[in-house]
């Protein structure tokens, strides 16, 4: 395949797996892009891309599966419109920041910080919980925490570029205790907010490729709705588990490079 559209190729190979993940697990996709986008390239000859270019494809794709996917939970009853209405405008504010403040940021302080959100996602879902055991309407909502949750989360989801979605769904179901499907759903719409302003300050300094975005944005649109499809017709458990070998695998790889290089 010739170089000049083997970025293209990748992208849309790596956009294909991470949106469907997206609306299988309930994540915004770039716990998986970014690694996927970071090493796959090199892997096979064509280049690596730049960190800052990859951390703005991945908020094009959590924003394309975060709309296509909280849809889809949404009608399988599975999105709490008080959780999203109560954390979403927060870490939107905080994305926003944490966005525009990463142009600035040396690339290994952004891999680190990836990593660190991942293992303490890895952390979360591995702990046992007792999630509350009732619908989004009936759902007991601790709103202080759940606003500092989605503050500190925005922010550093701004900088990496990944909406944090999937350290969001730990956060709901380990310190919230909600329900793990409700999480699912609930935190697609969460990180919907966050990745939009994330997308203006990574756009505002120009750390988004308009036609790899495309790419990313076009593949998500097939992919994502599929895994939502396959998630509601799967155990949330198993779900759970699926999700902290995907966050594990991804933060191990990142914290690695990190401090190596």
């Amino acid at each position: 395949m010739p170089t000049a559209y083997g970025s293209e190729f990748v992208t849309a190979l790596s956009a294909l797996v991470a949106s469907f993940l997206s609306g299988l697990l309930g994540i915004g996709g770039g716990v998986v892009l970014t690694p996927l986008l970071l090493y796959l390239p090199p892997a096979i000859g064509i280049g690596a891309l730049p960190v800052k270019i990859i951390t703005g494809l991945t908020i094009v794709q959590a924003i394309s599966g975060s709309v296509l996917g909280s849809f889809r939970h949404r009608a399988y009853g599975n999105v709490s419109a008080r959780l999203v209405f109560t954390m979403g405008p927060t870490g939107a504010a905080a994305s926003l920041v944490g966005a525009l403040i990463s142009r600035d940021v040396d690339d290994r302080v952004l891999l680190g910080i990836f990593a660190f959100l991942a293992l303490a996602t890895a952390v979360l879902l591995l702990l046992p919980a007792e999630p509350q055991q009732i619908g989004t309407g009936e759902l007991r909502l601790n709103v202080p925490l759940a606003v500092g949750i989605s503050i500190v989360l925005g922010f550093l989801g701004g900088m990496v570029g990944i909406g944090a979605i999937a350290t969001i769904i730990g956060a709901l179901v380990y310190l919230l205790r909600v329900p793990p499907r409700i999480a699912i759903g609930s935190s697609l719409g969460i990180g919907m907010f966050a990745a939009a302003a994330a997308l203006i300050g990574k756009a505002a300094t120009a750390q988004i490729d308009p036609p790899l975005a495309a790419i990313v944005a076009l593949v998500a649109l097939v992919a994502s709705p599929i895994g939502a499809w396959v998630s509601v017709r799967t155990h949330p458990q198993l779900l759970m588990r699926i999700l902290a070998a995907v966050v594990i695998i991804a933060a191990l790889r990142m914290a690695a490079s990190a401090v190596f290089g």
